[in-house]
């Protein structure tokens, strides 16, 4: 039995890292036996401050946010040295985690000869984390700090877990005399064998023909956005060439954007560049609820994608989630939604490709609809078969045990 302790950066609130990849991963590690605990600095969730509970067989522990970041680091080390782990898996190098690894390893250099061997300092990365300081406004001191974090962290553990080939290759390229795992998202097999029809989840009366005659004529096209993915006038483009393709489309942008005003800058393009069709989208915001009622009312989803290192970076969760609950989907072959969407699991278009072309891959799609079958099914045995938690967490499992040697 390994005991590890899992380091967030930050709560169990909007941010996808802690609860989509670390808890899966955490929870499949105290099935096979290990004892395994999640310290969190809830600084995005205050109301959980001081919260100690149990998940799956992983206890996980929110700490105190009083007295500012320097106490709430050293509760942290405090719940660590309680714990004693053989592991400290540390998740994204910045912010509280990161001065956690920080303390740790310099702790390590000042140990004497004899004293109990220190545990494991392994990171995470599932993002490059400086390619979001214009998006997120960072002060230039503070963006600074966190890339030096950053970079500090990369060259300072004893092994790393990267969610994509990019950070892989971009950590091996600061690092190659430390072990790299390649660790993707992955996905749980609890949606169901497949999607029900689009038409059945309406619930429509009989009294209702002139609404069921426009379901069936409208093709519902979902966008799962944070409207960084693609530039507006490329959004317009696209929009404006799918219409014309297919007159029945119809456009569902899903998401909050992570800068505010940049739904309006979308909105504004889309009525400037294409008018006539602007009023067949709709800007939703993220809910949960919502998600489950367009997954199954959409005919297609599309992952358009930049090719830049805030893209290549990353790991989709919503892409993986959208592959599984069984709609097919038409990506940008950008980092790992190459990998994602291999095996005809999505359908790919060249990461170059514009905004025209792109909407004729999309025109496609929505013209034969014995590929929109055949994504489905094979989405779902391609992230099932490479891409399942238990897989992931299993090869985890290993890669701790070569580290411990």
């Amino acid at each position: 039995m390994l005991r590890i302790a899992f380091i967030a950066p930050f709560g169990l609130g909007q941010k996808t890292t802690v609860w989509a990849r670390i808890l899966p991963l955490a929870r499949f590690l105290a099935r096979q036996g290990h004892a395994v605990t999640l310290l969190i600095p809830p600084w995005d969730t205050p109301k959980d401050a001081g919260k100690v509970g149990e998940d799956g067989g992983v206890q996980v522990i929110n700490v105190a946010l009083t007295g500012g970041i320097l106490a709430t680091v050293l509760r942290l080390i405090h719940h660590l040295d309680a714990f004693q782990p053989q592991i400290v898996h540390i998740v994204k190098p910045r912010a509280h985690a990161g001065l956690v690894q920080w303390w740790l390893w310099q702790r390590r250099l000042r140990q004497r000869w004899g004293r109990k061997p220190s545990p494991r300092i392994l990171l995470d990365v599932d993002d490059w984390e400086q390619a979001w300081a214009a998006i997120n406004h960072y002060h230039p001191l503070v963006a600074r700090f966190l890339a030096w974090q950053e970079e500090w962290g990369i060259r300072h553990a004893d092994a790393i877990t990267a969610a994509s080939h990019w950070l892989v290759d971009r950590v091996q390229q600061y690092t190659p005399q430390i072990p790299v795992f390649y660790l993707p998202n992955g996905v749980a097999d609890d949606f169901g064998a497949q999607r029900a029809p689009r038409i059945l989840d309406f619930g429509l009366k009989e009294t209702e023909p002139s609404t069921l005659a426009q379901i069936v004529r409208e093709e519902q096209v979902l966008f799962v956005s944070r409207y960084v993915e693609v530039a507006p006038a490329w959004l317009a483009e696209f929009w404006c060439a799918l219409v014309q393709r297919r007159p029945r489309a119809r456009l569902t942008v899903f998401g909050d954007p992570l800068e505010a005003g940049r739904r309006e800058l979308f909105q504004q393009s889309m009525t400037t560049l294409c008018p006539t069709a602007a009023d067949k989208v709709t800007w939703p915001a993220y809910d949960t609820a919502l998600a489950q009622k367009l997954y199954t009312e959409s005919v297609c989803a599309i992952f358009p994608s930049q090719k830049s290192p805030l893209h290549e970076a990353k790991c989709s969760v919503r892409l993986a989630t959208t592959l599984l609950r069984g709609l097919p989907v038409v990506a940008s072959a950008v980092g790992e939604q190459t990998y994602y969407g291999a095996a005809g699991a999505a359908h790919l278009v060249p990461a170059d490709s514009s905004a025209t072309e792109f909407a004729t891959q999309v025109a496609a799609v929505l013209a034969a609809p014995a590929m929109q079958v055949t994504l489905r099914q094979q989405a779902r045995q391609h992230l099932l078969d490479s891409y399942n938690w238990e897989k992931l967490g299993a090869q985890l499992e290993q890669f701790y045990g070569e580290i411990l040697g």
